[in-house]
């Protein structure tokens, strides 16, 4: 049976997930309606703009093109998936919101240094990230969903603070930014990069992370 992904965001800025959805052989459905999650196998929580800060009680202090609304209805789609044990994948703003949904935070805007390495400069940056194989474990996740060391595109000026319960980091890059999680006990899964942007020999790079979850892992 064809599986359904659901994912929460503006239609005009998800065109690169439905495509990696739909190229995978699974159907995207745009919404943030809470109506239904029944009839939904994934939550896939895409990149977009910061964060409202109210979100981790702190002030705004660089955060930019925030849309609260949407915002509310990730967190309430996030929720009711928890709360079902259904699988969540998160990328970039959608890692972040998962942190902060489990009570971590987020650095509003990291160092300049930092900037140079990760923020979007006309196009993606490229960096490389190291591995945390004690993570994968402890995640229950296979090694193969992860290289050891490989080179990601980044495209974000904030990254995570405080790390929230249960939330384990899979790869961090050499500054030590943070570059996917995982929830121990969940199957949820955030990514700080943006793998629907990538296309790998065996196809594009998100289909492996919609592999495990939908195929593979326990749920």
């Amino acid at each position: 049976m064809k599986k359904n992904i659901l994912i929460p965001g503006r239609k005009e800025f998800t065109k690169n997930y439905e495509a990696a959805v739909s190229s995978f052989g699974a159907s995207p459905v745009v919404s943030i309606s809470e109506s239904s999650i029944a009839a939904y196998d994934l939550l896939l929580l895409p990149g977009g703009g910061d964060i409202d800060p109210a979100f981790f009680n702190q002030k705004n202090s660089g955060s930019t093109n925030i849309d609260y609304e949407l915002d509310k209805a990730q967190f309430r789609l996030l929720d009711l998936f928890v709360n079902t044990k259904k699988p969540v994948i998160g990328v970039c703003k959608g890692m972040q919101l998962i942190n902060i949904y489990f009570g971590g935070n987020i650095i509003q805007n990291m160092d300049a240094d930092k900037l140079l390495t990760h923020s979007y400069q006309n196009e993606d940056s490229y960096h490389p990230v190291f591995l945390n194989t004690n993570a994968l474990l402890l995640a229950k996740l296979p090694p193969s969903l992860f290289q050891r060391k490989m080179q990601v595109n980044s495209a974000h000026h904030q990254c995570i603070g405080h790390l929230g319960k249960d939330l384990t980091i899979l790869q961090y890059c050499p500054d030590f930014v943070p570059e996917a999680i995982a929830h121990m006990y969940l199957p949820i899964l955030g990514i700080q990069w943006h793998p629907e942007r990538l296309l790998y020999t065996e196809g594009n790079a998100l289909h492996p992370f919609l592999k495990w979850f939908l195929f593979t892992g326990d749920q």
